[in-house]
């Protein structure tokens, strides 16, 4: 049986096709529709794509992200404040998982991290890919993760596991195959409340509204970062543009490939086709290689390390997260995450 319309769309899906923004209550309106299942694939397909054309403003990001703030199950920080590297995604650059690598290299340096994702969407490879492709147990649901991060520091939140609702917009965004206004909400829905974040953004436009959603929902530190060549990732090729909320304000600077003090980084040399070359990548840099991969992760580890107000400065953390990898620390955090399912962890 044919679902009937929402009595919302009538009246914005006009609105969004005239340029005009949307009250939070409509939106929370509309999310907690679309989340519960209540909306036909057509028109939810027309909802998000005419809110993407004409720009999501932070107001609109920030009550769709109460609607899953609202509804997700939630995990218990035990060992002090956590770290999120969620971004974007959409950069359309086909690098490996960096973030997801950065994140592993963070927890060895020390940062409790609780890694917020999914499956690729408007990707060749998501953060659960990879991480599954790593041997780590994903889909071991919410218990699961909590016990990782009360034992190893670690957790991953796979989103479907602790935002059920979002299976009702699954197939629809895998059909679309672009960025969408859910694409923006992972970031700002960490199942444990993560105070701080090193967000990786797709496309520069998105700064703005991303960095007033969370200077709306207000944050301990978020760092977001979006790079001149095309990475939602710190390059080391060119400058990063870079937004940094704390508590419900924001500022913007550049940051420069001299201030990690490492050498360049090209996108095509950290380059990965699918989410098994992007495993191997990460086990090389985890294992010790030197190159472009492990610079590019030790930068953004820099990053996240500085976001979560573990060091000083970028430099500063350069060397906690080189120090960490050497010592083994991430590699021994991967191990444990894929020891986790029988209890070894």
């Amino acid at each position: 049986m044919p679902l009937p319309p929402p009595p919302w769309f009538a009246e914005q899906f006009p609105a969004l096709l005239a340029g005009h923004d949307l009250s939070a209550a409509a939106v929370t309106e509309a999310v907690r529709d679309l989340v519960a299942g209540r909306v036909d694939e057509a028109r939810a397909a027309a909802f998000l794509t005419a809110l993407r054309m004409k720009g999501e403003s932070g107001e609109e990001v920030a009550a769709a992200a109460l609607v899953l703030r609202e509804q997700m199950v939630r995990l218990v920080p035990v060992s002090g404040p956590v770290l999120d590297t969620c971004g974007t995604g959409g950069d359309d650059s086909g690098t490996f998982n960096i973030s997801t690598a950065a994140a592993l290299v963070a927890c060895g340096a020390g940062v409790p991290v609780v890694k917020h994702g999914g499956r690729a969407v408007s990707s060749k490879s998501g953060s659960a890919d990879v991480l599954r492709e790593l041997g780590v147990p994903i889909e071991a649901g919410p218990e699961w993760a909590q016990k990782c991060l009360e034992r190893t520091g670690f957790a991953f939140c796979y989103a479907p596991h602790f935002h059920r609702g979002m299976a009702h917009v699954a197939d629809l965004r895998k059909k679309l195959g672009v960025r969408t206004l859910f694409n923006l909400l992972g970031p700002l829905a960490n199942p444990a409340g993560a105070p701080y974040q090193l967000l990786g953004v797709g496309k520069p436009e998105l700064l703005d509204p991303l960095a007033a959603a969370i200077a709306h929902l207000g944050v301990r530190q978020a760092v977001l970062v979006c790079s001149a060549d095309g990475l939602d990732e710190v390059s080391l090729a060119a400058p990063t543009m870079v937004h940094v909320v704390r508590g419900h304000e924001y500022d913007s600077r550049e940051w420069a490939p001299a201030d990690f003090g490492l050498a360049p980084v090209t996108i095509p040399s950290i380059r990965a086709n699918d989410s098994a070359e992007s495993a191997a990548i990460i086990r090389g840099v985890l294992a010790g290689d030197d190159g472009p991969a492990r610079r590019i992760v030790v930068a953004n580890a820099a990053a996240a390390l500085w976001a979560a107000e573990a060091v000083p400065t970028l430099k500063d953390g350069v060397a906690r997260a080189e120090a960490a990898l050497a010592a083994g620390k991430p590699r021994a955090v991967l191990t444990a995450l894929c020891q986790s399912a029988s209890g070894a962890a």
